[in-house]
């Protein structure tokens, strides 16, 4: 070996040890950036030519990283639901005075003083105090879950248009790890902008990857339609068409395919508490036809038949009675219809009986024809209010129990299942993923002592390096002052 070939070897080392000290200074320089994943620089033996940098490796484990996607989404959309879930959870939550049932229970007891006395106008008069008061409850529980649904929807919104953003962005790192190829340095840098984009989008809606063998990634929805192609990315739209929001990819409403990360778990949140006001609207209804049609076969004070106790609030536009218009149509105490005789209306309770008995049993208060009216496409109107109801089984609900276990077999017993049972699943993916999060960060984080270590490692073989040229040198001048 001459010593021009020496000092080339040497050279050629203590260049690649350079880069390689570089590159691990960069490591340690980024111990804490979010998102950063170490590189490790694998160095090759090259015949007759020293050493060099064959490529620079990212700690990268695909299969930890497609499991790590797939919890993220789903762990976001489960906690997103949650949060939610717990909104709703108040609006009916009577232990912290927040549901109706206690205003219900009252509503009805307070006709028990009306039976005892049918004259006595304070009686009448508490009763509808607590008829107001339950109205208010009822109303007042309409409100909150259209503010819910409004917050949901303007989150949804937001999301998406950060959803819009990062896929853009996501197309255009693809399109420079082509443009770049063969820069390995700043292709690890897209790489690394690549994941923390993927895992971003993740968070907001479930998608399927591809990592493709030039490193691009494509990115579609769970059902197939595609988010970003190479270097092109399409942008989702959230709108309310005819009235239901939908979330739609090229004029496709794709909302029922979304099940997964912040928007999955709002929209399922909309579908949520559009059941949820339905079953409301159909209590409401069952308790306003009844206690209206019972009240009607009654004769007030005066004398005259019992007219409608609940109504349409006369602002509302609405032709239906539900939760949100509910109204107590009766705010003279004397039209309290208690008596059957209208011979006997300071006396007679039997009216009052069969109002207060609806608490309990509201069977044969309706015929079957009225019955089947209800779920028709016209409704039922009866008393100048037109009742309709969106389920058979709700109503069935109802009529085979009290309103009382109606109200919590319909509303509160639902989303309390509902919460635990998303709770649980909370639960068990956020072990999953966190398992899954620390195995990728001991891949792929930095480690101080490691890269310390390797540091010394690497100084040592520089050092080195720059010995053999020292002494390579000086033996290169002996054989020139000998040849002198």
């Amino acid at each position: 070996m001459s010593l021009f070939y020496a000092l080339s070897a040497a050279g050629q080392s203590l260049n690649t040890n350079k880069r390689a000290i570089d590159i691990t200074n960069k490591n340690m320089s980024n111990v804490y950036t979010e998102g950063y994943t170490r590189k490790n620089s694998v160095i090759q033996d090259l015949p007759l030519a020293g050493i060099d940098i064959a490529t620079v490796e990212r700690a990268f484990d695909k299969s930890l990283f497609n499991r790590y996607i797939n919890l993220n989404q789903e762990l976001s959309g489960e906690k997103r639901f949650q949060h939610n879930l717990d909104q709703i959870e108040s609006i009916f939550n009577d232990v912290q005075g927040s549901g109706f049932s206690t205003a219900l229970n009252d509503f009805f007891n307070s006709f028990n003083d009306i039976a005892v006395n049918p004259d006595d106008l304070a009686a009448r008069y508490s009763a509808i105090t607590s008829a107001n008061e339950l109205v208010g409850r009822i109303r007042n529980s309409a409100e909150n879950i259209t503010d819910i649904r409004t917050n949901t929807v303007m989150d949804i919104k937001d999301n998406v248009t950060k959803l819009n953003q990062l896929t853009s962005q996501l197309a255009e790192v693809n399109k420079g790890l082509k443009i770049y190829s063969a820069d390995e340095t700043r292709v690890n840098e897209y790489l690394d902008k690549r994941d923390n984009l993927i895992r971003d989008i993740s968070k907001l809606i479930d998608v399927k990857i591809k990592i493709n063998s030039d490193n691009t990634v494509n990115l579609n929805t769970a059902k197939g339609f595609n988010l970003v192609l190479n270097d092109k990315s399409t942008n989702l739209e959230f709108a309310q068409i005819n009235g239901e929001y939908q979330l739609r990819w090229e004029g496709v409403n794709i909302s029922n395919d979304i099940k997964n990360g912040e928007i999955g778990g709002n929209l399922k949140t909309l579908r949520f508490l559009e059941e949820t006001e339905k079953k409301l609207d159909d209590f409401v209804s069952v308790l306003a036809l009844t206690f209206n049609k019972q009240h009607q076969q009654g004769y007030d004070l005066y004398g005259n038949a019992g007219e409608n106790f609940f109504g349409i609030d006369p602002s509302s536009s609405d032709t239906q009675i539900k939760a949100s218009n509910i109204y107590v149509n009766i705010s003279d105490p004397k039209k309290i219809a208690a008596a059957s005789d209208p011979s006997y209306t300071n006396s007679d309770n039997t009216n009052i009986k069969a109002l207060i008995n609806l608490k309990e049993d509201i069977n044969g208060v309706l015929t079957s024809s009225e019955e089947s009216a209800l779920f028709s496409a016209t409704g039922l109107t009866f008393g100048g209010i037109t009742y309709s109801l969106n389920s058979s089984e709700n109503y069935s609900t109802i009529k085979s129990k009290s309103f009382g276990e109606g109200y919590n077999s319909l509303l509160v017993a639902p989303i309390g299942f509902e919460s635990e049972k998303n709770k649980k699943s909370i639960e068990s993916n956020s072990f999953l993923f966190e398992a899954v999060d620390s195995k990728m960060k001991e891949i792929s984080s930095v480690n101080l002592d490691e890269e310390l270590i390797n540091l010394t490692k690497l100084q040592r073989a520089y050092q080195a390096s720059a010995k053999i040229i020292n002494v390579t040198d000086e033996l290169l001048q002996t054989v020139m002052n000998l040849v002198r």
